[in-house]
């Protein structure tokens, strides 16, 4: 596995290298807790408001739209980008710790 991959997730050190991948994807695609829905919604208006005052301080360009489009994609990756990071390692450790009770998944 990527080395990025454990640095993000320290928490896959756990796991053999075989099984990362499949928890990995388990993890990805548990449901948000009430924290990270506030957080992902919280960024998204955030992220719209300030690309429009953004690209409304810009010269008018023929682009408006891609302009704003250029402006949003790193706000909303930076903004909503932790929520979405929270979630798998918090759903990361669920499983890990799920598994070490042997539990099934």
């Amino acid at each position: 596995m990527f080395s990025a991959t454990l640095i993000l997730y320290p928490e896959l050190q756990r796991v053999p290298p075989d099984r990362r991948p499949s928890l990995l994807s388990r993890a990805r695609h548990q449901p948000f807790d009430w924290l990270e829905l506030a957080g992902l919604g919280t960024a998204i208006v955030g992220v719209a408001w300030a690309s429009r005052a953004i690209v409304a301080a810009l010269p008018a360009l023929p682009g408006g739209t891609l302009a704003d489009v250029v402006v949003a994609v790193p706000l909303v990756l930076a903004c909503a980008g932790p929520f979405y990071w929270r979630r798998t390692r918090r759903a990361l450790r669920e499983e890990i710790e799920r598994r070490d009770r042997g539990e099934p998944r």
